[in-house]
C-alpha cells in the first residue's frame, strides 16, 4: 500500500496487497462475528460489541491483512494528522451486502468501538433516499436534499471520535460529493479578521443553547427548558455544529439574541458556505471515507440518483483490554 497526502488535511491510501484481505479472510472474520455473538447476525442487525476490546484482539489475530490496512488508517489521523482518509477502491465490490456490512463493520472494529444509531440498536446503516418510507431517523441519511456543514452527534457529552462512509453505489447524477472542512482551517482563518477572532472567543467561552431532539435527550445532559448547553469550540470535540439545533436554542432563549451572537454565527457560516479550503470528496462505489467527527465539519450536495447506497458507522476510541 502506498500513501499520498491530497488536497488539505485528507489522506488518501492507495491498497495493494491488502486489497484483497477479504477473499483470504473472509470464513475467519465470519466466524469471529458468530462466536462473539453467539449466532450468526445479518450485517443490518449487528449491535455495538458487548467486549470490543476482546473483539478487536480477535480480528487482530486472525485477519492480520485487514489488520494491517486498520494499522495504516490510524497512522494516517495519528502521524499525519488527517481530518480525514480515503480508500477509493476497498476491494468489496463483487460481495453482497450482507457482506459488505459485516466487513465495513469488522474494519470499524479494528478501528475503535462501534456503536449504535440513536435511538435504534443496529450499527450499521444505510446511507439511501428513502422517500415515503423514511423512519425519521434522521433527514441527513433518509432524502437526497444537500445538508449544510454539521458534525455528528453533538448532544451526546463526548460524541464519537470517528464515523465511516462506504459506498455500495456511488450516486450516477453527479451529486451526493461529500464536503468537509477541517475545523483546525476554519479556526485559523476565523481568527485572521477582528470579527472572525471575537467569534473564536464567543463561541469558546458562551455555552450556546441547542435544541436537541427528543430520541437524543435521554444521552445528554440536557437542560429542563429541552436544550443542551455547550460552547461550540472547545477541546474534545473541538467543535460541536449544527446550525438547525442552535437556530432553534437561541430563538427560544431571548438572552442569547444579541449583536454579538449574531455577529458570531455571520462569521462562521461566511466561512462554511464561502470560505477557501473545502475538501469536495466523491466516494466511488466500493470507496471507504473515514473522518475525524472531533476536528471535521462534513455535509452533502443534493442528488437525484435513487440508487445511491452509502453505509455509515460511527466508533468511539478504541477501550484498552480489560477497561470498564
Amino acid at each position: 500500500m502506498t500513501m499520498t497526502a491530497s488536497f488539505n488535511s485528507i489522506v488518501r491510501l492507495e491498497a495493494n496487497g491488502e486489497r484483497s484481505w477479504w477473499a483470504t479472510e473472509k470464513d475467519v472474520i465470519r466466524a469471529t462475528l458468530v462466536d462473539h455473538y453467539g449466532a450468526d447476525v445479518a450485517g443490518d442487525a449487528l449491535t455495538p460489541p458487548r467486549d470490543p476490546a476482546a473483539l478487536r484482539a480477535r480480528l487482530r489475530e486472525v485477519a492480520p491483512r485487514l489488520t494491517t490496512l486498520t494499522d495504516r488508517i490510524r497512522s494516517a489521523f495519528d502521524v499525519d494528522e488527517a481530518c480525514a482518509v480515503m480508500v477509493p477502491d476497498l476491494g468489496l465490490r463483487e460481495l453482497g451486502i450482507d457482506d459488505k456490512r459485516k466487513c465495513v463493520f469488522a474494519l470499524a472494529a479494528l478501528l475503535g468501538d462501534p456503536t449504535a444509531n440513536i435511538p435504534l440498536d443496529c450499527v450499521v446503516w444505510d446511507v439511501k433516499n428513502r422517500g415515503d418510507e423514511a423512519s425519521g431517523h434522521t433527514s441527513f441519511s433518509e432524502n437526497d436534499l444537500k445538508a449544510s456543514y454539521h458534525t455528528d452527534n453533538g448532544a451526546l457529552p463526548v460524541p464519537e471520535r470517528f464515523f465511516l462512509l462506504y459506498a455500495v453505489r456511488a450516486a450516477q447524477c453527479g451529486g451526493g460529493v461529500s464536503l468537509l472542512r477541517d475545523g483546525r482551517v476554519v479556526k485559523s482563518h476565523l481568527e485572521e479578521t477582528p470579527e472572525g477572532r471575537a467569534a473564536v472567543r464567543l463561541f469558546t467561552e458562551t455555552e450556546l443553547p441547542r435544541r436537541i431532539p427528543d430520541e437524543f435527550k435521554k444521552y445528554a445532559n440536557i437542560a429542563p427548558d429541552g436544550c443542551l448547553h455547550a460552547p461550540v469550540l472547545a477541546e474534545k470535540p473541538m467543535w460541536r455544529w449544527r446550525k438547525n439545533g442552535i437556530r432553534k436554542g437561541i430563538a427560544a432563549h431571548p438572552e442569547y439574541q444579541t449583536r454579538e451572537v449574531r455577529q458570531a454565527l455571520d462569521a462562521l457560516r461566511e466561512q462554511l458556505v464561502n470560505g477557501p479550503d473545502e475538501i469536495r470528496q466523491v466516494i466511488p462505489t466500493d470507496g471507504i471515507l473515514i473522518i475525524n467527527n472531533h476536528i471535521t465539519l462534513h455535509g452533502r450536495t443534493a442528488f437525484t440518483d435513487p440508487e445511491r447506497h452509502l453505509l455509515r458507522l460511527r466508533f468511539h476510541e478504541p477501550t484498552a483490554a480489560g477497561a470498564s
